[in-house]
């Protein structure tokens, strides 16, 4: 299992935590990280769609045997470490965010979880209430603001992202997908998730679309009469070819394990109940010019890391 790279509030809610009581699992500095607050991130990324790949916790450890699951909390459990390590490096470095950075941010943040009913729900039977949001977001910006002044301060030549591409090109094979979907959308014109009735209604229409489809249904002609993306459903639902980071997490992770030529199931994102079909699938050779942003987060994300560990044989760690 690799290291994962500070995701903080701001990308999946959190999974930046330690709690105030209940059995201690590791000590950062003398900082308890418990097994409450252990099972409580478990239970957080377990909602969270956009985490390694698109894959929650749970689709992960459903996938392993008991090592790779034993192996899994571990990582978690490093990651635990290696966030509340940044956390007390970037405070006592004097990073931490302004009061209306925080607010303005929580703002941000619970518009996004209001305007999901569905995953508000099983946030709130976690624990994440305002002063959990509030004391997270604090901590996440000011890790923010310390990876960005590491980053400001590093000077990364056009030789050094040069050799990255010369000497990584595999790294620059990029799959794509030509697809065509349905979407039956669970949004209302607020774009706020329906009520359980209404989505239940929504997933009988979705059902029924599919069944059609099974009954030799053409498919461009069901997605210019049912679908709710009225931009594409209007040319038959053709999106064109899009590589796995283009488009949301929830919905690449379905699109990308279908073969060339194979339809899916009926499948829920955030944004309703898709049915989508492969029309071709192919490897995109990127060119250095178009990868030279991503080269460049490449080796910062590189140097972090190396900085990260030279923390942690600063740190008084116990496991």
């Amino acid at each position: 299992m690799k290291k994962i790279i500070y995701i903080g509030i701001i990308g999946l809610i959190s999974i930046s935590l330690t709690a105030c009581s209940g059995k201690s699992i590791a000590t950062v500095n003398d900082v308890e990280i418990t097994k409450e607050g252990f099972e409580k991130t478990k239970s957080i990324l377990s909602l969270t769609n956009d985490y390694l790949n698109g894959e929650t916790f749970d689709d992960m450890n459903k996938s392993l045997d008991k090592k790779g699951k034993k192996d899994l909390e571990n990582m978690l459990i490093s990651f635990m470490i290696d966030n509340e390590l940044l956390y007390q490096e970037a405070k006592d470095k004097g990073f931490s965010p302004s009061k209306a950075d925080i607010n303005s941010k929580y703002e941000e943040l619970s518009r996004d979880i209001e305007s999901n009913a569905s995953y508000k729900k099983e946030l709130d039977k976690a624990g994440v209430d305002k002063e959990y949001l509030l004391k997270e977001i604090s901590r996440d910006l000011t890790i923010e603001k310390y990876r960005k002044d590491f980053i400001d301060k590093l000077n990364i030549s056009e030789e050094e992202i040069q050799n990255y591409y010369r000497n990584n090109k595999d790294e620059f094979k990029v799959p794509e997908v030509d697809a065509s979907h349905i979407l039956i959308s669970t949004l209302d014109k607020e774009k706020k998730t329906v009520n359980d009735t209404e989505k239940q209604k929504l997933k009988e229409k979705a059902d029924k679309v599919f069944t059609e489809l099974e009954n030799g249904a053409n498919f461009e002609a069901l997605a210019k009469k049912y679908s709710d993306d009225k931009s594409t459903g209007k040319n038959g639902g053709g999106l064109g070819y899009f590589t796995k980071d283009s488009k949301n997490a929830e919905f690449t992770k379905h699109v990308f394990s279908l073969e060339k030529g194979k339809t899916s199931n009926v499948f829920e994102t955030s944004y309703g109940y898709h049915i989508v079909r492969i029309n071709d699938k192919k490897n995109k050779n990127l060119s250095f010019e178009d990868s030279r942003s991503m080269i460049r987060e490449k080796i910062i994300n590189g140097k972090f890391l190396k900085h990260l560990d030279s923390l942690e044989k600063n740190a008084d760690i116990k496991k």
